[in-house]
């Protein structure tokens, strides 16, 4: 029968002694000598038998001994005369809590690209998910800029009709450019939608419907009384796809505010709030963005943020609105809800210098990132299926994103396998990493396989979050 006894118990073999006082003794020689030699050639003397005997014989025997004598007793002496230290093993680093994930039920989106998930995946297979020239927006030269436009960000007759609601609620002072009206629309129509899944997926509960908290995470340069004001609008929305108003709620503190529209957390805080107060969690996340307007387009020009042909590092103006309906795991298997994906707690970091000023970009914080969501589900990289991230045109994001893939995923192909929504909606702050969620929950029900969610669009911010199917094997 073969050993079983592990090869890390074998011991290599010691080195013998002579041999090491052997090499020592050799390498004194040859010291001696070579300086002998140099100094009888430099001077032209010629050595006298004495003096060729103590330099090539006595003096190399002399030092010799005394590097013999003086490691054989000396050292001894003083490695006893020292405190002796033990060496402690290295701290291992603690596993990441056990969390409960949430569970994705339902998505909803507007994007330049596709009013669904199922739309904007079909349009980024296809090749055509990308920028174009908008004839409405110019540059400073009268040339037309690139931008991500939506045909869905346009309702006049919409956008009367919440002008008139938030006229009859007293907010007919209120004002919204160009480019936030577009966004309210298409938070609107994807609140609309994701009001209907909600309906089909919790309705017909003896209790009635369960309490449905909404979350609108909104642009950072939107005014107080306008986030009021675009909660409030939203909350009429849901009420009237037919939510009962009694079991609807907005966040006490929205979480927009919270630090800045950070998907990991807004996550995170609807996944507390289920563990401290013990209940059923239904959430529904909405994130709107639009840059399309003049305004936009003449602000980043004078700030020398704009994509143009001699700036290829410019932003490049976006838009579009998605939303997530969100419940704790429990209840999605209590109910047997078809179609659910699980995420995980979105894991985050900051780069210590800003990626549009560092010439060589660092994958570093993104593989750290990933492998801290891998290892929380016990599985390995080989088993995800896609990457799909935030990420645009920009060199240095492309560039961070396909080293840290290379690196960590070799066997992705770059085409089939690592999506970029950025590519497709432009510049549009949370709501491109937001889709890519939403994106991800489509391909892990079509290919059944764990999905990484990557966000590095931003300076410094990065995030990653793995989405996967709903197992037994979760706990």
């Amino acid at each position: 029968m073969a050993s079983t006894a592990p090869t890390a118990s074998l011991a290599l073999p010691k080195t013998p002694a002579w041999v090491i006082n052997g090499l020592i003794a050799g390498f004194v020689f040859l010291i001696c000598w070579g300086i002998s030699i140099a100094y009888w050639r430099s001077t032209r003397s010629a050595p006298g038998s004495g003096e060729f005997l103590a330099c090539l014989f006595v003096i190399p025997l002399a030092l010799s001994f005394v590097a013999w004598f003086g490691a054989r007793l000396i050292l001894p002496r003083i490695a006893a005369s020292m405190p002796v230290t033990v060496a402690k093993p290295a701290a291992t680093p603690p596993s990441p809590p056990a969390v409960m994930p949430l569970a994705i039920v339902a998505s909803a989106l507007r994007s330049p690209h596709g009013a669904s998930a199922e739309e904007l995946a079909a349009a980024i297979a296809g090749g055509k998910a990308r920028a174009d020239l908008d004839r409405e927006l110019i540059d400073d030269e009268g040339f037309p800029v690139m931008a991500a436009r939506s045909n869905d960000a346009s309702d006049t007759a919409l956008q009367e009709e919440i002008a008139e609601w938030l006229a009859q609620h007293g907010m007919a002072a209120l004002h919204f450019s160009e480019a936030q009206w577009r966004a309210l629309i298409m938070a609107s129509a994807v609140t609309g939608d994701l009001t209907l899944s909600a309906l089909g997926a919790f309705a017909g509960a003896q209790a009635g419907l369960p309490r449905l908290q909404l979350v609108p995470v909104l642009p950072l340069d939107w005014h107080a009384d306008q986030r009021q004001a675009a909660g409030a609008w939203l909350m009429h929305v849901v009420e009237r796809s037919g939510w009962s108003p009694e079991s609807l709620a907005l966040p006490a503190e929205p979480l927009a505010n919270a630090g800045g529209p950070i998907p990991s957390a807004v996550f995170r805080r609807l996944a507390q709030e289920t563990i401290d107060k013990a209940q059923p969690l239904v959430a529904m996340v909405v994130a709107c963005a639009s840059h399309i307007s003049q305004a936009t387009v003449d602000q980043w020009a004078a700030e020398g943020k704009l994509f143009t042909s001699s700036r290829p590092q410019g932003l490049i103006p976006g838009e579009g609105a998605v939303g997530l309906v969100l419940t704790d795991l429990e209840q999605a298997r209590a109910k047997q809800l078809t179609d659910v994906v699980l995420l995980d707690p979105v894991e985050e970091a900051q780069h210590g210098v800003s990626a549009d000023d560092i010439k060589r970009v660092d994958p570093n914080v993104l593989e750290e990132l990933t492998k801290r969501a891998v290892k929380r589900r016990h599985i390995d990289f080989t088993e995800v299926v896609m990457i799909v991230a935030d990420t645009g045109h920009r060199s240095s994001r492309v560039l961070e994103l396909m080293g840290y893939a290379s690196v960590t995923l070799p066997r992705l192909d770059e085409a089939d396998n690592i999506i970029c929504v950025g590519v497709a909606c432009g510049s549009c702050d949370t709501v491109a990493f937001i889709t890519a969620l939403a994106l991800a929950r489509h391909y892990v029900l079509e290919r059944f396989g764990p999905v990484l969610c990557v966000s590095n669009e931003d300076a410094r911010l990065r995030q990653a979050a793995l989405i996967q199917p709903d197992g037994a094997g979760v706990e």
